[in-house]
């Protein structure tokens, strides 16, 4: 069990910050608002922050930076595209000390399914069938991202109807569930989705913004509502 699971399993509700850019001061700016866990992204067009992000091998001083800096989760996306997810990229990251993987589904390779230093997060969209999600239960997927908000969507605010999905899909999966900000998730709205099941709220530019300052505010303002909530 990697650091990710034991993180969900401990806690009501974890914060991840799934950062806007690869560079140290929003990383550190997320750290010092009280993270939880971080997550970075390699070969991948950004919709939520419109940034091109590049390959492990470019980021190599960063990677340095963030595990000799954080204990806690550490994940990453590592392509948009099932043929940007290469295995030589996967171990690299697995031998830096990264805890976790991200993928949609439809972009994770199958030879995933045979890792044993990662974690795999793996995200399914608003095209999901019952019996996909029911199928995490038997599959080696430790954690589900409920990434099922229509782009056309994003930024919107938070209804009970999303809430109701996602109480559906932590019901079904039999893992722990994780809901990125593809609505413009609030403070107020963390109670809510703790009642639905969620297991992680997953911060990215939606509510982070871009700049170091507004992400170690967002940050801060979630950790803040969370520890209150935890007593």
């Amino acid at each position: 069990m990697t650091k990710l699971v034991q993180m969900l399993q401990k806690k009501e509700m974890s914060l991840i910050v799934s950062l806007p850019s690869n560079n140290y001061e929003v990383f550190q700016a997320a750290v010092e608002g009280g993270a939880d866990s971080i997550k970075i992204h390699f070969n991948v067009d950004h919709r939520a922050s419109g940034n091109h992000f590049l390959s492990v091998d470019h980021y190599k001083e960063l990677i340095g930076q963030m595990v000799n800096s954080f204990s806690g989760p550490l994940g990453a996306v590592v392509g948009d595209a099932l043929h940007k997810v290469t295995k030589e990229e996967v171990d690299r990251l697995a031998e830096a000390g990264f805890d976790f993987i991200s993928l949609y589904t439809k972009h994770a390779p199958g030879w995933l399914c045979s890792e044993r230093r990662l974690n795999r997060m793996l995200a399914v969209d608003n095209n999901y069938t019952d019996q996909l999600i029911a199928s995490f239960r038997s599959m080696p997927i430790e954690v589900l991202e409920a990434s099922i908000i229509p782009g056309e969507e994003y930024g919107t605010s938070l209804s009970i109807h999303d809430l109701l999905n996602y109480r559906h899909l932590t019901e079904l999966a039999g893992k722990p569930v994780v809901v990125p900000s593809q609505r413009k998730i609030e403070v107020h709205d963390l109670a809510a989705l703790q009642t639905a099941g969620v297991q992680g709220v997953m911060i990215g530019a939606i509510v982070t913004g871009t700049e170091a300052q507004s992400i170690y505010e967002a940050t801060k303002k979630m950790r803040q509502e969370l520890d209150r909530l935890a007593g």
